[in-house]
């Protein structure tokens, strides 16, 4: 049993739900900016793709030091294959045309995904807890936004979006502000913590679908 186990053997700890809370606030603050930034004009989709590869690869490198932390060994074969299939699409040269834009997206997401799997395959598997899919869920959100912008030639906000996302905000702000005063948790409580922020991201993922 790994040390990280040994403190939510028994309680999940407040500093542990606050980290899971301020991540999700994070993520849904960069995609409301993300998508305001390409409705002004200010980013072109091509562009914001690369900025957004170069904040995925910082995110990765964060990501593997806090699962190898959590899981108290070296980062098995499997799981090293799949952040290396993903690190190897990040690091191809910026796109020049559609077909190889909406290429380069569809080889992203599907690399991300297979690595999202492994991750929660082998935290499963090593009884883990904690949530370390942020950044992924972000970079996938992130991904479609782009996909979006560049399909269409204006990219506006439409008031389905504004009002979903103003939804999700509460939500997220309610599970920070319920994370802040609780000083711990039953451990069997983190499954019910796991299928709320999954059912946020999922509303972020249902607020992009309305842009």
């Amino acid at each position: 049993m790994t040390l990280f186990m040994k403190t939510i053997e028994t309680k999940i700890k407040t500093p542990l739900l606050e980290k899971m809370a301020e991540g999700l606030l994070q993520a849904q603050q960069e995609i409301d900016e993300l998508a305001l930034q390409l409705s002004l004009g200010k980013s072109e989709a091509k562009e914001k793709l690369e900025e957004v590869k170069k904040e995925f690869i910082k995110g990765i490198n964060t990501l593997k030091k806090s699962l190898q932390s959590a899981l108290d060994q070296p980062i098995p074969l499997a799981l090293k294959m799949k952040f290396e299939a993903v690190e190897l699409q990040l690091q191809v040269g910026k796109v020049q045309s559609k077909e190889s834009f909406d290429s380069q997206i569809k080889l992203l997401i599907v690399a991300t995904i297979a690595l999202e799997e492994e991750i929660r395959s082998l935290l499963h598997k090593m009884e883990v807890k904690g949530y370390f899919g942020h950044e992924i869920e972000k970079f996938l959100l992130k991904l479609e936004i782009l996909r979006l912008k560049f399909g269409i030639k204006k990219f506006e906000i439409k008031e389905g979006f504004r009002s979903e996302m103003a939804t999700v905000r509460k939500s997220i702000e309610s599970f920070r502000k319920n994370a802040k005063k609780l000083k711990a948790l039953p451990a069997e409580a983190y499954d019910d913590i796991k299928t709320e922020i999954s059912s946020n991201y999922k509303s972020l993922k249902n607020a992009i679908n309305k842009l």
